[in-house]
């Protein structure tokens, strides 16, 4: 069980790798441009895109978690949507630092 939820992780860092450098360039850019609005849209757009994606995942944990009461069906859930949403915590954290570097 855990080498298959290490393999599951690790590939999924693999897909969601290109996905966060092209979250990170257009932050980079943004910024450079002075487009905090634009920002604003992306982050927006980001979760929103993650929740959509996600929903059928997070109804289904919940579901098999109401039928089998087994904890780590509810993290594994958690540890999915929450390498998902590294994309936008990531993006913040860089528009911030940057913003205060006066890029």
């Amino acid at each position: 069980m855990m080498n298959f939820l290490l393999a599951l992780y690790s590939s999924l860092l693999i897909k969601i790798l290109p996905l966060l450098v092209v979250s990170l360039l257009l932050t980079f850019l943004l910024v450079k441009a002075k487009m905090p609005k634009f920002f604003y849209l992306l982050i927006v757009v980001e979760v929103i895109a993650i929740s959509v994606l996600h929903y059928s995942t997070v109804v289904t944990s919940i579901s098999l978690y109401m039928e089998e009461r087994v904890w780590i069906i509810l993290f594994n859930m958690a540890i999915l949507v929450g390498i998902y949403l590294m994309i936008p915590t990531l993006s913040i954290i860089l528009y911030r630092v940057l913003r205060k570097r006066g890029y």
